[in-house]
C-alpha cells in the first residue's frame, strides 16, 4: 500500500479566539495495529505531524481491531509524537479491551478522555480539548463531557463516530474530529454514498460544516479488514483560523 496522505487543512471559524489563530491541531484516527504487521502507516503519520509541529494532537478512536495484543506496538510508534496528545476510544478498542488499549495509549504520553474535556494552554489562550467516548456502543455522553467548558469558549471535540455530531453540535465546538468510517474503504463514485445514506452515514470523509461547528471526518491510517479502494490512508493537521470559513491548502 501506499503511504498515508497528508491532509493540510485551514479552519476559519468566528469559535476560534484570536489569540488561537494559527494554532495546528493535528489528527490520527483507525490505527487498527494488527499482529504480526508493523504499524508503518503510523510510524509515517507520527514522522510526518512531529515535521509540522502541531501545537496538539488529537486521536479519534480504533487504535486495534479484534483483540488488543499488538498495544505494544501502538505505544512504540505514538510515544515519539513530540506534542501533547489527547484520545478517545472507538467500538474496536472497547470490543477489544478498553483497559488494555487505555493503558498503552497513557503508556505513550497520551491523555484518553471518556465524556470529559481539559483546559490546555497555548499561544496565550486556553482551548478546551473534548472527548466524547464511543457512540457506536452507547457510551457516548455530550452532556457530560461539554459541562464544565463556557460558553463562547473554543473547544475542539474528538468522537469517533461522525454521527456523534449530532449530539455535539448544540454545545458549540469550533471543530469535532471523527472518524470510523475508513472513507467507506470500498469507495466505488455514487455507489458508496449511496449505500452509506442507506445505512444512515451522512459523512464519509472530508470537511463538513453543522450548525456553527466544522466536523472533520478522517479516512484513518488502517481499517479492521485491510482492503481499500478508492479510499487512501491519510492523517491530518488542521490550522485554526479566527474568521469564518474553511479550505484545503494541500
Amino acid at each position: 500500500m501506499p503511504p498515508p496522505r497528508a491532509r493540510l487543512l485551514e479552519v476559519h471559524s468566528p469559535r476560534v479566539h484570536v489569540r488561537l489563530d494559527g494554532v495546528r491541531v493535528g489528527h490520527l484516527s483507525d490505527v487498527h495495529v494488527r499482529g504480526g504487521v508493523q504499524p508503518r502507516a503510523l510510524h509515517a503519520a507520527v514522522e510526518g505531524l512531529n515535521a509540522l509541529a502541531p501545537d496538539l494532537v488529537l486521536l479519534t478512536g480504533d487504535y486495534v481491531c479484534l483483540s488488543a495484543r499488538p498495544v505494544r506496538r501502538l505505544t512504540e510508534a505514538l510515544r515519539r509524537l513530540t506534542a501533547p496528545a489527547w484520545a478517545v476510544l472507538g467500538n474496536h478498542d472497547h470490543w477489544a479491551g478498553a483497559p488494555a488499549v487505555r493503558g498503552a495509549l497513557e503508556a505513550a504520553g497520551v491523555e484518553v478522555l471518556h465524556n470529559e474535556h481539559r483546559v490546555h494552554a497555548v499561544r496565550g489562550a486556553e482551548v478546551h480539548v473534548v472527548g466524547v467516548d464511543d457512540p457506536v456502543t452507547g457510551r457516548a455522553d455530550a452532556a457530560r463531557a461539554f459541562a464544565g467548558v463556557p460558553r463562547g469558549a473554543t473547544s475542539l471535540c474528538m468522537v469517533h463516530a461522525p454521527r456523534g455530531v449530532e449530539a455535539v453540535r448544540a454545545h458549540g465546538p469550533a471543530l469535532v474530529l471523527s472518524g470510523h468510517t475508513h472513507g467507506g474503504q470500498i469507495y466505488v463514485r455514487g455507489l458508496t454514498p449511496w449505500l452509506g445514506a442507506r445505512l444512515g452515514v451522512r459523512h464519509l470523509a472530508g470537511l463538513f460544516y453543522e450548525e456553527g461547528a466544522w466536523l472533520y471526518v478522517s479516512r484513518g491510517l488502517g481499517a479492521a479488514v485491510p482492503v481499500r479502494f478508492g479510499a487512501p490512508r491519510e492523517w491530518a493537521c488542521l490550522t485554526l483560523r479566527a474568521s469564518a470559513g474553511a479550505r484545503e491548502v494541500r
